[in-house]
């Protein structure tokens, strides 16, 4: 008869709130056997987060299959993991029962002890980023605007540089590209014939001054007849006759959709070519003074052409100024977008990364614009860390005080807090008002806050009416003093003030 055994073991019986449980659940056989394991739900009151899947090895003629699950629980006490049933090969098997123990976790108030809730804070709109999907789309402006340019002056330099040939070179060129044409149907005879057309009438009107382009093909004749029998231009009757025939099949092409052979179309342009030769030798050379006024003519274009480049560019130019502009008043309002244009001392101190930094015997932790400098002191006990002074826009002093004896000393900030006028007076400041206040930090920390005003006259001799702000605490057996004095009409102080003092901390030592 097999010999089965089944067993259910647990890598631990006491655990801690919410910790893992690993369970192996073996089957030992002398045969190769058929087993159900028990369903997940089995394992109730503990909740299975895991389980593998069957892994099964043969030793000695004994085969063993063994399955581990991963097991939970989220309350603390004594839970009883009860006997699972295995069903091998039909016949039914079960395994002891496991009590387990989950304790509780405990929480040190004294070793990290509860603050109460914080206030909501109120912050400023995000603007950390702002410009990269306008800067993006401004380059992709930038560049299909530029390439656009590109284009239209690459095609008016080839305007440019065939306006700059001479007619009769240029005549000559513009009917040699149109032999290339391919002629396969009716729409291409007409462009082809009319591209021809247009090419001798440009001719004509620029070396002969007539109206060329906007005569018919009558009026046009006739005007090269009256040039001929005046004796303006010495064209022969075979010309007049050879452009004649051309303009009237060029006329049934476009207004009468015939179609002619395409070696016919061919003789026309090579007509169209003999009369502009023709009309080239009839020509009378210019007189001295045609020649002058062609070239004021031409000099007067070129300075409205640069004329009309500096209008595009500086409307361009503006354009992007404006769309700038835009974005920015829309991100920062009118105010900050003039002061990150022209700039603003304080605006940049909010705009780079700050440092936090610890100071003094104190452990204070602070966080400001820049590293604050430590100044020489008489008594090493009392130490200062400086950043600006007076003369800038803003100043921060941080002055700490501290005692060698062991026991804690009584310090009374009210009698620090009066001292803060004479401080401010020894330095040259005048008219001074002060008050006071209570102070408690986001984080839980008391002291008292001295504000108030006071006028500053400066090395060039301008008076400056000053705002401060000194707050007091008693930490770590000691006295801190954090003094933070500005220009009164800085509009962005209070981000500053409320920036640094949202970022003190005092190091605790632990017991």
């Amino acid at each position: 008869m097999a010999q089965t055994q089944v067993s259910l073991t647990a890598d631990t019986l006491e655990v801690r709130l919410a910790e893992q449980i690993n369970l192996d659940l073996v089957v030992s056989t002398d045969k190769q056997a058929s087993i159900q394991f028990p369903p997940l739900k089995a394992f109730a009151p503990f909740e299975v987060i895991d389980s593998t899947a069957v892994d099964t090895t043969v030793a000695a003629k004994t085969f063993t299959y063994s399955k581990t699950y991963a097991v939970i629980q989220f309350d603390s006490g004594r839970f009883t993991l009860p006997q699972q049933i295995v069903v091998v090969d039909g016949e039914v098997f079960k395994t002891d029962s496991i009590l387990v123990r989950v304790k509780d976790v405990v929480v040190d108030t004294l070793e990290q002890p509860l603050f109460p809730i914080k206030t909501i804070l109120p912050m400023s709109k995000n603007t950390t980023g702002w410009w990269k999907p306008y800067s993006y789309g401004f380059l992709i402006l930038i560049s299909l605007v530029l390439l656009y340019f590109f284009v239209v002056k690459t095609q008016k330099r080839i305007r440019a540089k065939r306006e700059k040939m001479p007619p009769f070179e240029r005549a000559l060129q513009a009917l040699q590209a149109l032999e290339s044409k391919q002629l396969d149907k009716q729409e291409a005879y007409k462009d082809y014939y009319s591209e021809m057309t247009d090419i001798v009438r440009n001719y004509l009107e620029d070396e002969t001054n007539i109206d060329a382009l906007e005569s018919t093909s009558e009026e046009l004749l006739t005007k090269l007849e009256l040039l001929r029998d005046t004796g303006n231009l010495e064209l022969t009757n075979a010309t007049i006759d050879q452009l004649k025939e051309v303009l009237s099949t060029a006329d049934l092409v476009k207004f009468a959709r015939a179609l002619p052979e395409e070696y016919l179309a061919r003789l026309d342009r090579e007509k169209i070519e003999l009369v502009v030769k023709d009309t080239k030798a009839a020509l009378p050379e210019p007189t001295e003074e045609e020649r002058l006024q062609n070239e004021a003519y031409a000099r007067m274009r070129r300075k409205q052409q640069q004329v009309q480049r500096f209008k595009i560019a500086g409307f361009s130019f503006l354009g992007v100024l404006a769309i700038v502009a835009g974005i920015m008043i829309y991100n920062y309002g009118a105010v900050q977008a003039k002061d990150r244009v022209f700039g603003h001392p304080t605006l940049k101190w909010l705009q780079q990364e700050w440092v936090s930094s610890t100071y003094g015997i104190s452990d204070m932790v602070l966080k400001t614009p820049d590293v604050l400098s430590r100044k020489t002191t008489q008594n090493r006990l009392n130490q200062q860390f400086v950043l600006g002074s007076l003369e800038d826009a803003f100043m921060i002093v941080l002055h700490m005080e501290h005692s060698t004896a062991e026991e804690e000393q009584t310090i009374d900030l009210q009698q620090k807090v009066d001292k803060v006028i004479g401080t401010f007076d020894s330095m040259g400041a005048t008219n001074i008002f002060q008050k006071q206040n209570d102070y408690k930090t986001t984080s839980g920390i008391e002291g008292i806050v001295a504000s108030g005003s006071f006028d500053w006259t400066k090395k060039n001799k301008d008076t400056q009416r000053k705002t401060y702000e000194v707050y007091h605490f008693t930490e770590n057996k000691g006295f801190q003093q954090l003094q933070l004095v500005y220009d009164r009409n800085d509009r962005y102080a209070k981000e500053l003030i409320t920036r640094m003092l949202n970022s003190i901390e005092f190091k605790k030592e632990k017991p």
